[in-house]
């Protein structure tokens, strides 16, 4: 359906890599970077739940190496059930996040839905000569990742009363938390591609930096940050409705260097509600940016490097 579309030429990232956003040049020093995306509650904060979907839509700008502009809210609300205030809170909750952000709202747009979902479209603008895309990954490249893993088992667990509101708290933290200074940390120490890892899991998000970039990807995972609790869950049987499909999607290309238990295999394709961000980085930067990172609060880690070889990957 791209192919059909107009202005191919203006067109610098488009659906064929599969990309965080869109962008599309306005001259040669700059383009726009737009995306849209909702998700359903992850808490019974409702202004809470806005600052979280914010964080999510604009973490697919800052992952391409832009700064927001502007944002449309996405509203699927559910015409009864709803306690009166509410949806109101969660529009705040939004608007909070991008006053953060430095981006404006414009408006928006409401369906009724029968289960609520909220969210943002969102246009931001990138420097085209200094874009972050999922396909700049190069061989030698060392992986960091920005924020710790485990989200949608914890989220479910909290859904399903197997946790309380205390042991969600750390993860709702780190969903609120913007990519903004993950991605200027990034620019800044010449990363040289990066993606955000969201509903596919570590694994499928890698799995597209490496089909991308036409690299293998190797993960150590002793190395990957983990939210606290998350392997105690999975043991007791929560899971997410994603993981299964997030694991037949990467298939027969994740090759088990180390062999990995279920309870570890559940983490690397456990989908991710504004997850932080997969960077690519090169050798002789990468142990400062990490540090640049951990100084600004992210609890990111070194988990792996990029190798020549067909798009795969190893997990050791």
């Amino acid at each position: 359906m791209a192919a059909l579309a107009g202005r191919r030429e203006k067109v610098l990232v488009g659906p064929e890599t599969a990309d965080d956003a869109g962008v599309y040049a306005l001259d040669e020093r700059r383009a726009l970077v737009a995306t849209a995306d909702f998700i359903t509650p992850v808490c019974d904060d409702p202004r809470r739940f806005g600052r979280v979907a914010a964080a999510n839509a604009l973490s697919d700008v800052y992952a391409m190496g832009g700064e927001p502009l502007f944002a449309l809210n996405l509203c699927c609300f559910p015409e009864e059930g709803i306690p009166d205030g509410v949806l109101g809170e969660v529009l705040v909750g939004a608007t909070e996040k991008l006053g953060e952000a430095g981006a404006a709202l414009l408006g928006g747009h409401s369906v009724r839905d029968p289960e609520l979902k909220f969210g943002l479209a969102v246009v931001g603008e990138a420097d085209p000569r200094r874009l972050l895309t999922n396909a700049g990954a190069r061989p030698g490249d060392r992986l960091l990742l920005t924020k710790p893993l485990g989200t949608g088992v914890l989220v479910n667990a909290f859904k399903f009363d197997k946790i309380g509101e205390a042991e969600l708290e750390p993860v709702l933290q780190e969903m609120e938390r913007l990519n903004r200074a993950a991605a200027l940390a990034a620019l800044a120490h010449g990363a040289h591609g990066a993606t955000d890892v969201t509903g596919f899991g570590l694994a499928g998000h890698a799995l597209g930096m490496a089909s991308a970039s036409a690299a293998g990807i190797v993960i150590r995972f002793s190395e990957l940050p983990v939210h606290s609790g998350f392997a105690e869950l999975v043991a007791r049987g929560v899971t997410t409705g994603c993981t299964a499909g997030n694991r037949r999607h990467v298939g027969n290309r994740l090759r088990e260097v180390r062999a990995l238990t279920a309870e570890e295999r559940e983490l690397l394709f456990d989908p991710q509600t504004s997850g932080g961000l997969l960077l690519a980085v090169p050798p002789a930067s990468a142990a400062q940016l990490l540090e640049a990172l951990r100084s600004s609060g992210h609890q990111a880690a070194a988990i792996g490097e990029v190798v020549a070889g067909e798009p795969r990957i190893e997990v050791r």
